[in-house]
Formats: structure tokens, sequence, C-alpha cells
């Protein structure tokens, strides 16, 4: 049963790695695109607009990329949480993992102990019925 415990803990701690690793993903995906966006707004910001209608063109470019810089910042920052979140996930499949070792190794050497136990006990018995001197008869 132990066992079986430790391999469903190990299980649990790979799913959280794994989800770790995607949100780690999502989260390089999402600051790649805001540097774009970012390097983007700066190649608009070096650009001079020479009539009015190409003024009115860069402004309206350079709001949608605003808005799409704004977006990528959220997305960057749900994709921090999702980091944390799934570190501490992490954290605690780890946990768990070492606690249901601890709890194996226990009744591991708990049934050594026992084992050890009634050896010694056998041991006696069967030396206390080679044992050929007399005793007293055991009052019950």
């Amino acid at each position: 049963m132990r066992h079986a415990e430790v391999e469903e803990a190990l299980r649990g701690l790979q799913r959280a790695r794994d989800a770790c690793e995607r949100a780690r993903a999502a989260r390089d995906r999402a600051l790649a695109a805001e540097t774009a966006i970012g390097e983007r707004m700066q190649r608009l910001q070096q650009v001079t607009a020479g009539t009015a209608g190409q003024l009115g063109r860069r402004d309206r470019y350079r709001a949608e990329l605003r808005a799409l810089l704004d977006g990528a910042a959220e997305r960057v920052a749900t994709g921090e949480r999702g980091v944390r979140e799934s570190t501490q996930g992490v954290a605690a499949a780890q946990q768990l993992v070492e606690r249901a070792v601890r709890a194996r190794d226990a009744a591991e050497a708990q049934r050594d102990a026992d084992g050890k136990a009634e050896a010694r006990r056998r041991e006696r018995r069967d030396q206390a019925a080679n044992d050929d001197r007399w005793r007293p008869p055991r009052r019950s």
C-alpha cells in the first residue's frame, strides 16, 4: 500500500513539473510577443510623419500597438502568476512525495523490527524448550 502511495505522489510531482514547464513556456511566449510589440513601437517612434494623413495613420497604429502592448503585458503577468502557482504546486508535490517516502520507510522499519522481535521470541521459546533444567510450572 505504501509503495502505491509513493508512486502516486511521484506521478503527481511529475504532473506538477509538467504544468510548471507549460506555464514557463506560456510566459516566455508572452514575453517574446511583448518584446516584439515594444520593438515595433520603437521603430514607429523613429519614423517621422510628413503629412497630416501620415500623422493620423501613425497615431492610429501607435494606439493599436499600445493596446497590443497592454494585452501582452497582461498575458506576461498572467504567465508569471501561472509560473509562481505551478512552482508552489511542485513544492507541495515534492513535500507529499517526501512524506510518502518517510511513511513507507517507517512502515518498513516497523516490519523489520517486528520480524526481529518475533525471531527473538521464537529463539527464546526454542531455547527454553531445549533447556533441560527444571523450572517450576508457570502460574496462569
